[in-house]
């Protein structure tokens, strides 16, 4: 298996400027073993990496090529780059510290996920006062739709790969993770993205509607809120066939221009790799954002 891709990216990751191709695989490995042992991290001439789960503790080794966003790639835990990232920025962003999961200080600060995995949510829950919320069973929260005497109240809000499903006018959904929060409240946010362009929304006259069956595969019937019907045939869902659809592709500038409009402010998008957590980022696109709500 060619592995120079992997490597052109780690290296620029690493500040380098030029990459040599002729001057084999095994210089260029020597090189970057020495920079991840210099983090604390070792790699092998074979591809592979060590790295510690910081949501779990377990020492893992893994071939680069498995590295990726939405690959588990913990053996004990299953955990994802994504869901690293997690708990790699609540650590980094509300302790000031690269601390494990099992190491979190206990806290009086109060958090809500929006459906999160499962694998943080349970010890982040026994850590601080956070609530993993869904949007079609309890705990049940729409963040269309927020009960009022919930707003100001959280110290940080994760939604991670949940933006992409929710029903437009999207823009609803973004200000009410500014409503739920703080001042000084931190907001997590992970969604796929593309660097150029604006966002696409598929469906953007979304209102009542129902995914069917026709002839072996998932129909959208749609009726506008002026009573149209609409029918669309080219889905894509996240998570398997029928499972989460994906109602738009967001842009990186729209996101951004969306979090300031909205009134968040620091926002910044984290490319930065974090070797000792097996973190690093092969793509520039789908990286997780954090945004504050203004003192």
């Amino acid at each position: 298996m060619d592995i120079t891709p992997y490597l052109r990216k780690i290296f620029r990751a690493l500040g380098f400027r030029h990459w040599q191709t002729g001057r084999g695989t095994a210089l260029r490995w020597r090189r970057l073993r020495f920079f991840l042992h210099k983090r604390g991290e070792t790699t092998n001439n074979e591809g592979y990496m060590t790295f510690r789960c910081n949501v779990c503790s377990q020492l893992n080794e893994i071939h680069m090529s498995r590295l990726h966003r939405e690959l588990p790639s913990c053996w004990n835990c299953g955990s994802t780059m994504r869901f690293r990232a997690i708990v790699h920025l609540l650590s980094e962003e509300l302790l000031g510290a690269e601390l494990l999961l099992p190491d979190f200080p206990k806290r009086p600060w109060r958090g809500v996920g929006l459906s999160d995995w499962e694998g943080y949510a349970r010890p982040l829950a026994e850590k601080w006062q956070y609530t993993n919320t869904f949007y079609h069973c309890e705990p049940f929260l729409d963040i269309t739709t927020i009960p009022p005497k919930m707003e100001g109240t959280l110290d940080f809000l994760i939604a991670s790969d949940v933006f992409e499903h929710i029903a437009p006018p999207i823009t609803v959904a973004f200000e009410n993770a500014r409503r739920l929060l703080k001042p000084g409240g931190l907001f997590i946010l992970t969604v796929p993205y593309v660097r150029e362009g604006r966002t696409q929304e598929h469906f953007p006259e979304l209102f009542r509607y129902e995914i069917v069956e026709r002839e072996g595969r998932p129909i959208l019937n749609n009726i506008t809120r002026d009573g149209r019907h609409q029918q669309f045939d080219e889905l894509v869902f996240h998570g398997g066939e029928g499972v989460n659809l994906e109602l738009r592709m967001f842009s990186e500038g729209d996101i951004l221009d969306t979090l300031t409009a909205v009134g968040f402010t620091d926002i910044r998008i984290h490319h930065e790799p974090c070797y000792r957590h097996g973190i690093i980022w092969l793509e520039d696109r789908h990286l997780p954002f954090t945004a504050r709500v203004p003192l």
